[in-house]
């Protein structure tokens, strides 16, 4: 078994949003990459990092999210926790009733 993976990139046109884009496909995978991510690989450059699909309905998906920019409207929500009051050696919980 290999830890490398030698791709076989292929450019392919796909009809998205009534317009042509151009996408490359790896043959050895069958993997699909984001175009507006990995602009380069559409030239036969070797990409160093991308978002690659499976399947090509979620790339679809992946490059609407591109048009609305989703993830720069997402909301980092942070919760607080209530702190317990620390207990020192041999100190327990008294129950309240």
């Amino acid at each position: 078994m290999s830890t490398r993976w030698s791709p076989k990139w292929k450019a392919i046109e796909i009809d998205h949003n009534n317009k042509k884009v151009t996408i490359c496909y790896d043959e050895t995978t069958k993997l699909y990459v984001c175009p507006i991510c990995s602009p380069n690989c559409a030239k036969g450059v070797s990409t160093d990092y991308s978002t690659y699909f499976f399947d090509l309905e979620d790339l679809k998906r992946h490059l609407d999210a591109h048009k609305h920019g989703l993830w720069l409207q997402k909301k980092i929500r942070t919760e607080e926790e209530e702190e317990e009051p620390k207990l020192s050696v041999g100190e327990e919980e008294i129950e309240e009733e």
